[in-house]
């Protein structure tokens, strides 16, 4: 529970409207109420915080220093509200497919094939949540495409990809370089992805030249392959999700990984709550997503 004592919403909604139009008429039009309603909730903001909001300079009201920081603080906590009544308001009108996933995944690989879905199923608004994992204790997901090695055992889950690895850079990259195979990576940038489970180093681990190896990291998969599409070095990958850069010309896959030299890798899965995946928008989605990856 908060320990801080909140101010009047209100107040604070007709705060932030004077400060914007300068003067108490112009918000009192804005906010369809009349000016006294307007000066009303100004007095009763300044006596919650104790001190003046504003200074008259002719027919326009000022903020005095201590307001303007004051709403320096307030107006992303004001943005946010109005976001989040937004997403409620919508919610009650139409109902929300939330869907949480890795955000390189969300972009290069589910977002292409989401309007195929839309498509079929136009009764369902649809929200994506950058997640790796899924946390059952969080209400606001219906169904997750999760990185893991195992699935949930408390979860409703199936498989969807596997993490197939495999090296990308542009093909400038590889032909400056002569890259054929794994020897040709000595001495080139090797873009790491940190929260990629399998990288470069493990690969590559026990050969010598590692030590001197140039390496570039980023924080997602995405920023990976959009830094070896520019020629900055040579990342590893997942094929799917890469596989529209790759149809793109932007990258390629200079030669395959031996499946022998990787690790075991994570996978990815289609994750609900079991009550949750018999709801309709979760079982369209499944169904829909189960045929796109057997089909």
């Amino acid at each position: 529970m908060s320990i801080h004592k909140l101010p009047p919403l209100h107040a604070l909604h007709v705060f932030e409207t004077v400060a914007r139009l300068g003067g108490v008429r112009a918000a009192a039009a804005e906010l369809n109420v009349t000016p006294p309603a307007v000066s009303h909730q100004l007095d009763k903001l300044e006596g919650f915080l104790g001190a003046p909001l504003f200074i008259r300079r002719g027919r326009n009201l000022v903020l005095t220093e201590g307001a303007r920081d004051y709403l320096t603080e307030i107006q992303p906590g004001l943005e946010a509200i109005g976001r989040a009544t937004s997403v409620a308001t919508q919610e009650s009108q139409r109902e929300v497919l939330t869907i949480a996933a890795p955000p390189t995944l969300t972009a290069m690989w589910l977002m292409p094939k989401l309007l195929r879905f839309s498509e079929l199923h136009p009764e369902f608004d649809v929200r994506l949540l950058d997640r790796m994992t899924f946390n059952p204790e969080e209400r606001g997901v219906d169904v997750a495409i999760e990185y893991r090695f195992e699935p949930d055992p408390d979860l409703v889950s199936r498989q969807v990809l596997p993490d197939e690895l495999v090296p990308l850079t542009s093909q400038d990259y590889a032909d400056a370089h002569g890259i054929s195979d794994l020897e040709d990576l000595r001495g080139v940038t090797l873009i790491e992805t940190e929260r990629r489970l399998t990288s470069w180093k493990k690969i590559l681990a026990g050969r010598p030249w590692l030590k001197q190896q140039r390496f570039f990291s980023v924080s997602y998969s995405l920023h990976a392959f959009e830094a070896a599409s520019r020629g900055i070095g040579v990342a590893l990958g997942n094929r799917a999700n890469a596989e529209r850069m790759l149809a793109e010309g932007r990258l390629c896959i200079p030669f395959e990984l031996a499946p022998d030299m990787l690790p075991p890798a994570p996978r990815y899965y289609m994750s609900a709550v079991s009550h949750r995946q018999r709801q309709p928008r979760v079982r369209a989605f499944w169904d829909w997503l189960l045929s796109e990856t057997e089909g």
